[in-house]
């Protein structure tokens, strides 16, 4: 007895030193796994006029944060990142880059943005998928890499306030309102539609458009709860042609929107 005594501490030490390498094994892989989740990692070599080449894009962003049409569900620790073109090129001597990169439809906007920003810290990348925060970008002789923090959209601010305010005052009357939307959004136009009031005030508010500010994409999350069999492909310009929407409706989907900033 009492030499078994003397060995149980050796023995729980020789346990413990067994387990410790496939402990460190497991949370290296799961930090590996969350990692690989967590970034868009873009990778870019300059051909004489930009940088081009690929980035890999994580099933979770690659399904909208926004998790419209619940594409979240289908993405799990093992799906694979999707591999999409992409392309950037310097703007200024601010280090903001303007260029392209692969949706997940054809249907989907292609514009990428590098840009400062006045509510945040660091820049921020505009994707395809969403904004979010840039965690780095090298360049290094004629190679670029962007690594994208994508844990979460960033969220609204007051200048995506100021654009639905700015819609709203757009879409005053019904007299105005455009039912026939087809997302060609003509200057000083008699009539305008949802889609078309929310790009003008965009542009109006931050002097440039892009699809997934997030004042639009606060508009289409409502627009995924309350739109129904009247969205398909291109949900606002979907929602504001269809024979069942009223006008009330519409205001009331940016109110809605509003409310939710």
């Amino acid at each position: 007895m009492i030499m078994i005594k003397n060995q149980l501490p050796t023995l729980g030490k020789l346990i413990l030193t067994s387990l410790l390498p496939i402990v460190l094994l497991m949370s290296s892989n799961s930090a590996l796994s969350q990692s690989n989740q967590d970034f868009v990692v873009c990778k870019l070599k300059n051909n004489g006029s930009e940088f081009a080449g690929t980035c890999s894009v994580p099933c979770a962003v690659n399904a909208l944060k926004a998790n419209f049409d619940k594409l979240l569900q289908s993405c799990s620790d093992s799906s694979p990142p999707r591999i999409v073109t992409a392309s950037l090129k310097k703007v200024d001597l601010k280090g903001n880059y303007l260029g392209k990169m692969e949706g997940k439809y054809p249907e989907d906007p292609t514009r990428f943005e590098i840009a400062d920003s006045k509510y945040v810290a660091t820049k921020v990348a505009k994707l395809p998928f969403g904004w979010f925060p840039l965690a780095s970008i090298q360049e290094e002789g004629d190679s670029l890499q962007v690594t994208i923090n994508a844990d979460k959209v960033l969220p609204a601010t007051q200048d995506d306030l100021n654009i639905i305010d700015r819609a709203l005052q757009l879409l005053a009357s019904p007299d105005i309102w455009n039912k026939n939307d087809n997302r060609i959004c003509l200057p000083n136009a008699a009539k305008i539609s949802l889609f078309c009031a929310l790009t003008q005030a965009t542009i109006e508010v931050s002097g440039g458009v892009h699809y997934r500010q997030p004042a639009h994409e606060k508009v289409r999350e409502v627009l995924n709860e309350v739109g129904g069999d009247r969205v398909k492909t291109h949900r606002l310009m979907d929602y504001n042609n269809h024979p069942d929407t009223t006008f009330d409706e519409v205001r009331k989907l940016l109110v809605d929107a509003k409310a939710r900033i």
